[in-house]
This record gives structure tokens, sequence and C-alpha cells, in this order.
């Protein structure tokens, strides 16, 4: 009986050692690369952004990855350089290549025959389309022809290779959503690279949004080219619906709720959307709550959450978050109260000398500031430069000619706290205060934006 009862506790002992064993939830990814003096290594994939640390003395990296799901396309960019991978999440996957050299990889690990693969579609797409400009510029008979080319050869490139059978099916999709996307690129890109704004592709011409679905969570997360035109297509649905002076992020909103039924796609959709839109909506309260209506995504939901709660703070009507002692270019330090209680409306442009759009805006700002030049209304600007960008700061002032007011910041959006009062996600951004310190508007349109902008000063009486 005793020996009964030691062996039966032995197995209770054994069942609960194999309990307690962890399972693998990960893989390691390493590498070998010869002649790469930089450390910026980064792996992204389908909402997956890591940086890698690569150790300059061997030459070398290793990291521990976990991922969601079985598998998926990822992309390892090592500085300039980008190497396609696919990735399981329990199989190590290694790779050794020399930097100058990154058509010649050799991988390691059961993936080993899909990320060559790989390889073999960059040397399918430099031999058949050589280079984007070029390809789009092709008339389009012989844009056709190449891209039909292209397309067989890497249907059979990925036939003849052994591919695994559930990867080979996703890949063919691939092949076809890059397929069709090209096409569907075809008109605006060759209008663009031609310098004729008048083409448009013949009524033979193939319609890539022929039966396109909608919704589709595996092509969603698998197909980059299939995401993409989702967006486009999307983007256009609700530009035809959107009517003139309403708000477009809330139409985009509602048009993800009817157009797309898939609950991933949804709501990484919303999601998407949200994380930008929310700080641009002309209609804060009711996009967030149909955000909250059409996501089920309770992640999703909280982070929005927060960024309502910060927004709603600076919406219209409320008290302007305070700036402090910003240096003048005139001379000295300029606070927000320094501007208030004259009688005069503050249109703020906040920008940086780095932002290709917000110079883009300073000549059309110059030509409204002498416009109302000795109306109630100041003109200023805050640079969101760090402070290593001063001497730029003052040489873009001179170059530019810039008038109004102009301060410096000395941080950057990200770390300035007026700014993230604001949920400043893009540059430039323009606010406009009213002679108390009261937001009129959060979102102001920009200087191109033309009779919008100025139909609100007509409004405030400007």
């Amino acid at each position: 009986m005793k020996r009964l009862i030691l062996l039966a506790l032995i197995g209770v002992t054994i069942v609960s050692c194999n309990k307690e064993k962890p399972v693998k939830d990960y893989l390691i990814l390493s590498g070998k690369i010869d002649n790469f003096k930089k450390r910026d290594i980064t792996l992204t994939g389908f909402n997956f952004d890591k940086k890698i640390k690569f150790d300059r003395k061997t030459g070398s990296f290793k990291d521990t990855i976990r991922i969601d799901g079985s598998g998926g396309y990822y992309t390892l960019k090592v500085n300039k350089k980008q190497i396609n991978l696919y990735l399981s999440d329990t199989v190590n996957t290694g790779l050794v290549f020399d930097y100058k050299k990154p058509e010649l990889i050799n991988f390691e690990g059961t993936n080993a025959n899909i990320n060559s693969y790989f390889l073999k579609k960059q040397k399918s797409w430099k031999k058949h389309i050589t280079s984007a400009n070029k390809f789009f510029s092709f008339e389009e008979e012989e844009f056709l022809d190449k891209l039909e080319a292209y397309k067989d050869d890497l249907t059979e490139l990925s036939i003849s290779n052994n591919l695994p059978t559930n990867f080979l099916k996703a890949e063919v999709k691939n092949i076809d959503y890059e397929y069709l996307r090209n096409i569907s690129n075809y008109e605006k890109f060759h209008s663009i690279l031609t310098g004729n704004n008048d083409f448009k592709t013949s009524e033979d011409f193939p319609d890539a949004f022929e039966n396109f679905n909608f919704s589709n969570g595996e092509d969603y997360v698998n197909s980059f080219s299939y995401r993409t035109m989702l967006n486009e297509q999307l983007d256009r649905i609700a530009r035809e619906k959107n009517k003139d002076g309403e708000d477009f992020y809330l139409t985009y909103l509602e048009t993800i709720q009817t157009e797309v039924n898939d609950t991933l796609a949804k709501n990484d959709l919303l999601h998407k959307s949200a994380v930008k839109s929310i700080t641009y909506t002309d209609n804060l309260k009711e996009f967030y709550n149909k955000f909250k209506a059409y996501s089920t995504n309770k992640e999703h939901k909280e982070e929005i959450a927060k960024s309502y709660n910060v927004l709603k703070t600076v919406a219209k009507g409320q008290p302007a978050p305070k700036f402090v002692d910003f240096e003048n270019y005139n001379g000295g330090t300029t606070s927000l109260d320094d501007l208030l209680n004259k009688g005069k409306y503050l249109y703020i442009d906040v920008w940086a000398t780095w932002c290709g759009f917000c110079k883009k805006e300073i000549p059309l700002l110059k030509r409204l500031e002498e416009e109302y030049h000795g109306k109630n209304i100041e003109f200023v600007s805050i640079s969101v430069d760090d402070k290593n960008q001063h001497d730029k700061w003052k040489q873009t002032i001179i170059d530019r000619e810039m008038t109004g007011i102009q301060l410096f910041s000395g941080k950057k959006q990200a770390e300035l706290e007026w700014a993230q009062k604001f949920l400043i996600k893009g540059l430039p951004k323009f606010i406009i205060i009213d002679p108390q310190g009261n937001i009129v508007n959060p979102n102001a349109p920009a200087p191109s934006q033309g009779e919008r902008l100025i139909s609100i000063f007509d409004e405030l009486g400007v």
C-alpha cells in the first residue's frame, strides 16, 4: 500500500513539474553583418516595431522576439537597407551577410528557404521593373506587358521553390495584391512623372478594385498591398461622401464602420485613424463617442479615452494652456500672458525648421499678416526645434524674411509640455486664441486653406 501511495505521489510530482515547465513563446533573431559601422537595426511588421542592439565589436546582434500569431511578414531595416523576413512564433532565425553585398545573405533556421525566396523576389523586381519612376512612365501597353511578365515570374518563382503550403497560399495572394496595387497607382503616377495632368487610362485598362473585398482580416494582416489598397478605397469613398465644410475625419471614421465588416481589420483601421484624427477633428465629442461605439477593442478604447480627456481641456471655449518665457527673436522672452488682454486675437503657427510643409505655409502666412496688419489680430510663430537648432531657427527667419512675433521654445513638440497639452501630432499646427486667452479654434485652418480661414476671421470680426 505504501509503495502504491509513493508511486501515486511521484506521479503527482511529475505531472506538477510538467505543468510548471515554461512553454517557449518567443524566437531568437540573430545575425552577423560584416562591414557595418552603424547601430541602426529595426524589426518592423504588422503593428510591430522593435529596435535591435547591434554590437559593433563583434559585428553581430541577437534578440528575443515575441510575435502575435503563428507567423508573418517582417522587415529587418539595417540602416538604409531592408531585408524581408518570414518569422514563425517559436522558430529561431539567423542571417549572415556583408553590408556591402546585401543581395548575398545566408539564412539559418526552418524558414531559411522562405527568406531566401524573398531575395529572389527582389532580383525579379530589378529584372522587370528596374526603377519605379521608369516603370510608371511607360505608356499603357508597355506598362501592362511588363507588369504581367513580372507577375508571371513571381508566380512561377513561388511555385518552384518548394515553399510551405500555408505560406505559398498567402504569398500567391500577395503577388496578386502587388499586381493590383501597381494597376491602381498607374494613372496617378504616370500623370505626375510625365507631367500630363489630363492623363486618363483607356476604357480597357484593368480595374484594380473590381470585386475588391473590404473585409478580409487574414489578407489585412499578411499583405501590405492589400492594406494600402483598402486605405485608398476608404479614403476615396469618404471624400466622395464628405460635403464641403464637413469634418472629413468624422466622415472617414463613419466610412470604416459602414464598409469594413471584419473585426480585426475594422478595429485596426479605427484605431490608426483615431490616434491621429482625434487631434484634428472639429467635432471632438461626437468623434470620440462614435469611435467608442464602433470599436470593440478594449485597449484601443482606453488609449483613445486618454487622448480625449486631454483634448477636451483644450477644446473651443477652454482657457488656453500658458507658455512661459519663450525666446523672442526681437530680444528678451515672451509668455502667453504678455500677448493677452490687448484686444487682439492670436493666430499661432507651431512649426519647425526641419518641416517642409511648415516652410510652404510661410509665404502665405506673410501675405496674411500684410492683409491684416493693424487689425485686432497678432500672428505668432512658435518654433518647436530643440536648442541645438537655435542658429538654424534664426537663419531661417532671416532667409525667409519671416514677420510677426517669432518665438523659440528650445524643445521638440514631444518634449514640450505646452505642445503636449494640444497633443500635437504633426506640423504645422495652427491655433486661434481670443483676447482673453480662451481657445477659439484648436485646429485652425492653415493659410493655404484661404477661404476657410478668412471666413473664421470674418465671423470673429477681425
